[in-house]
C-alpha cells in the first residue's frame, strides 16, 4: 500500500516534469537545441574529468 503510493507519487512528479520540459523544448528553435546539447556535453565532460582526477589525488 505505502510502496504503491510512493511509486505513484514519484511517477507523477517525474513524468509530469519530463513532459513539461520536453513540451517547452519542442517550442524552441533549432539554435536553442544546439546550445542545450552543448551545455549537456560540457557538463558530461566536467563530470568525466572530475571522476578521472579524484583517484589521482
Amino acid at each position: 500500500m505505502i510502496s504503491k503510493f510512493i511509486l505513484g507519487t514519484l511517477k507523477f512528479f517525474i513524468v509530469d516534469s519530463i513532459v513539461n520540459i520536453l513540451g517547452d523544448l519542442f517550442e524552441q528553435p533549432w539554435a536553442m537545441w544546439a546550445f542545450i546539447g552543448w551545455g549537456w556535453l560540457s557538463i558530461l565532460v566536467m563530470i568525466a574529468s572530475f571522476v578521472d582526477q579524484v583517484p589521482k589525488l
